[in-house]
């Protein structure tokens, strides 16, 4: 049988069943999605085939022939790629794009191979073209976006002649144009012969690009077939087992005095320069398309980026030369990035959620373990991660739980502004509704939140007050409630902001924050 064939595939961590005898196929010329909540085992069942993580039961073949791998060089010689999402693990930051893309190939080499710099430069050049990316391949990965660093990872798994590949929320970072692009190269390489999976929470473009799909609830197949067939409410009920909830964004009070004020703000990246202000316990969104330096805002104002300007947070005025000035006067940060900038990968929840409580929890520089894991636990309790053990390290977590972790270690402290980026990025739509009640409560407990992202229709689910970003500026700060979801993406978009929206710019200036 030609293609790439998993049966029976089983998994379990300790007491916990992740995969119950799971199959799943992919064709040659494909795009067969893998759905399902966080936690259905996904994860699981894809790092099985890149040869991450060994089954306890099941077999793999490959145009029928049994394939057994034990590490992930092994699948990626049988022809596995896999494109993972988050892709600074998969690079080297300190190299330039044509070394890391011949990376695998030269630790490979059972000797020292005879290199033409020249070769691998036109080579790389060639995989950049071939994945519609036009930088030079000199350039160092530490210097190339996010988006930028997505496409090079993909050109490094064709530089393998991979067969199948895996594509892990391939457009979580892509711009609307640069998700066109790439589903441009996918239909290109699928003339060609490869296949894909592919695992994505925007179902919207599952339907738009993927063949077939299969669905996951608790390790179980609940559904496999024409991805046509279903409807979008139809994917979601069999991912929940539930009807999808609606989430409206309900009329909330806050205080009326403004609790946090930025003023003069630059972020190095645009060349420009940004004024903004919260009330305690409200919900202020930063709308923005990907690319429109929300991260760098949200960077810059917890000084991590090199930044000029004033703070005052509870009518106190601050200058921070570094995030430990800017954290120790209650600001924080959830950073967009969560496994790369907000989590101990290979330690355990209990350390990775009491790491910000160390000062309390410790005596003669000896931590207090029976002291630290009450702290650990009852946050677990409170945040209901799952699995609900502090003892379970951090990386075998999904996405939205590890986002969990990432928000609770912040809530015992003297936080007062938090600081979400991109929190919903890759994490379900349960989870996001995790995430969007823990704010609300932040809120509710007269903290400040201020909420980075470039999915509209949260920004209008969640905040109270929404701040619209093109090119590094902020053009106007409207209500939630009296936008629509047209009306934001034309605004984020570019578009010019009616006259209405002039009222609360006097209100920003009359405040002390003034556009700039």
């Amino acid at each position: 049988m030609n293609g790439l064939s998993m049966r029976g595939m089983e998994k379990s961590f300790g007491a916990v069943r992740v995969l119950d005898g799971v199959d799943f196929d992919v064709r040659p010329g494909e795009v067969h999605a893998l759905l399902g909540m966080n936690g259905a085992g996904k994860s699981t069942l894809m790092n099985m085939l890149a040869g991450a993580i060994s089954p306890d039961a099941g077999t793999i073949a490959i145009d029928g022939a049994p394939c057994a791998f034990s590490s992930p060089f092994d699948a990626k010689r049988a022809g596995i790629g896999f494109v993972v999402q988050e892709v600074d693990t998969a690079l080297f930051p300190g190299l330039p794009v044509y070394e890391n893309i011949a990376a695998d190939e030269l630790a490979r080499a059972t000797q020292r191979p005879i290199r033409s710099l020249r070769q691998e430069k036109e080579r790389a050049a060639a995989l950049l073209r071939r994945v519609g990316l036009s930088i030079p391949p000199t350039k160092l990965v530490r210097d190339c976006s996010l988006h930028e660093k997505q496409l090079i990872v993909l050109a490094k798994v064709l530089s393998s002649d991979a067969r199948y590949i895996i594509l892990d929320e391939p457009t979580a970072a892509l711009s609307e144009a640069e998700t066109k692009r790439l589903f441009a190269i996918i239909h290109e390489l699928k003339q060609q012969g490869v296949g894909f999976i592919y695992i994505s929470h925007k179902l919207k473009e599952v339907q738009e690009i993927a063949d077939r799909l299969t669905i996951l609830r608790d390790g179980r197949v609940v559904y496999q077939g024409a991805t046509d067939s279903l409807s979008l409410e139809d994917i979601v009920l069999h991912m929940t087992g539930t009807k999808r909830r609606t989430s409206a964004n309900q009329a909330r009070t806050y205080g009326g005095d403004i609790a946090f004020v930025a003023r003069g703000i630059t972020i190095d990246k645009t060349g420009t320069t940004v004024d903004l202000y919260a009330h305690r316990g409200e919900i202020v969104g930063i709308a923005g398309l990907v690319g429109a330096g929300k991260t760098e805002l949200a960077e810059s104002l917890i000084a991590h980026r090199k930044t000029a300007g004033e703070w005052e947070i509870e009518g106190q005025r601050y200058v921070f030369p570094s995030p430990y000035e800017a954290i120790e006067a209650g600001l924080c940060l959830i950073p967009e990035e969560r496994r790369k900038q907000g989590l101990f990968l290979p330690e355990s929840v209990r350390a990775n959620i009491t790491v910000r409580l160390l000062s309390h929890l410790t005596r003669w520089q000896w931590i207090k373990q029976a002291q630290e894991a009450e702290a650990a636990n009852a946050l677990v309790r409170s945040l209901a991660i799952h699995p609900p053990s502090s003892a379970t390290a951090v990386r075998h977590l999904s996405g939205g739980n590890q986002q969990k972790v990432v928000i609770g270690k912040w809530l015992n402290t003297n936080a007062r502004v938090f600081l979400f980026d991109e929190p919903t990025k890759g994490i379900d739509v349960h989870a996001k509704q995790d995430v969007f009640a823990i704010i609300r409560s932040l809120a509710d407990e007269g903290k400040t939140v201020l909420y980075f992202s470039s999915e509209c229709q949260e920004l209008l689910d969640i905040c109270d007050t929404i701040y619209v970003m093109v090119d590094g500026r902020l053009l106007a700060r409207l209500p939630a409630a009296e936008l629509t979801y047209e009306q934001l993406v034309y605004y984020c978009s570019g578009g010019e902001i009616d006259e209405s929206a002039g009222r609360f710019r006097d209100a920003v200036e009359k405040n002390g924050a003034v556009y700039s």
